[in-house]
């Protein structure tokens, strides 16, 4: 295999249209909690383009470290080219300077987060095989920095209930971390990590991922119970229970399972986000048809900033 075909299975491009939607969804709620109009759009491209170089970059380093061989999420273990380590480095720097592009907070958060891959996957560090820094780093990167990245754009206010949220869809990224984790048991073991699922195996991480990954879907629910979302979410609760279904059956699996468990895990917790999100955007033209207050001023319990605040 060529070393451009090589670098571009190990990027992992299916991969990448997962970890786009982090600043999407952070864009996303910046606007809907103001009840704004569409802003920022031309900053947030800038976002998206570092974010799909600093997830290249993150992969190719991932790759050099690794050498993997077994099942890998969303792609396929390939022989990795002596020059992948430093087209990674490249890709983790472009990614940063074009971040800034977008944004002071946005650029040092993708700035953080090519630091925080370096250490994640450079040999002499190797945080990836850490029982507490790869959780760490997973929690940072994915769950809080990438959906800020897209949040700073549209410089909206940052209240009590962004907080909330934010943090229950951080703890559901790293159970989607635990998950990866599963069926790599032996691979692990053999490069001396000291993951959860190499010191205590894959029933150990897929439970530590149900629980993230659960309290993060039940504090949803208990938010649009509250009022601080719209209440027509709560319709979205079969929805969460057939991913805990999914992960419970996972858990029985013996060795893990395999890759085809955690892409159906990936796959079901994306039917679960759209599904949350039609219902919000339901509410939010029922409201507006009606002439009330919509999206994030408009919940029942929630959080409303001062009107003068959202204006553009």
């Amino acid at each position: 295999m060529s070393s451009p075909a090589a670098l571009w299975a190990l990027a992992r491009p299916r991969l990448l249209a997962f970890i786009l939607l982090l600043p999407l969804v952070g864009f996303g709620w910046a606007h809907w909690g103001s009840a704004l109009t569409l802003r920022g759009e031309g900053a947030f491209a800038w976002v998206l383009l570092a974010w799909a170089l600093l997830q290249t970059g993150t992969m190719w380093l991932n790759a050099a470290l690794d050498q993997d061989r077994g099942e890998v999420l969303m792609g396929r273990a390939v022989p990795v080219p002596p020059v992948t380590a430093k087209c990674a480095y490249a890709a983790l720097a472009l990614a940063a300077g074009v971040a800034f592009l977008a944004g002071p907070i946005a650029g040092a958060a993708c700035a953080t987060c090519a630091v925080l891959a370096v250490f994640y996957s450079h040999p002499a560090t190797a945080w990836k095989g850490h029982a507490i820094l790869g959780p760490l780093v997973n929690l940072v990167g994915y769950g809080l920095l990438s959906t800020l990245a897209g949040w700073s754009v549209v410089e909206a206010p940052f209240g009590a209930r962004a907080v909330v949220v934010w943090w229950l869809g951080a703890l559901g990224v790293m159970g989607c971390y635990f998950a990866v984790q599963a069926f790599q048991e032996a691979e692990d073991r053999a490069r001396g990590y000291a993951t959860l699922v190499a010191t205590h195996g894959p029933r150990a991480a897929l439970v530590a991922a149900r629980l993230c990954i659960r309290t993060g879907l039940a504090g949803g629910m208990v938010l649009a119970a509250l009022g601080w979302l719209p209440r027509v979410c709560l319709a979205g609760v079969p929805f969460g229970v057939w991913v805990d279904r999914w992960l419970a059956a996972w858990t029985r699996q013996p060795n893990g399972g395999g890759e085809r468990w955690a892409r159906g895990l990936a796959l079901r917790l994306l039917a679960c986000a759209l599904v949350g999100i039609a219902l919000a955007y339901g509410d939010l033209v029922y409201r507006d048809w009606n002439e009330q207050p919509v999206a994030g001023l408009g919940t029942a319990g929630g959080w409303p900033i001062p009107p003068e605040a959202a204006k553009e």
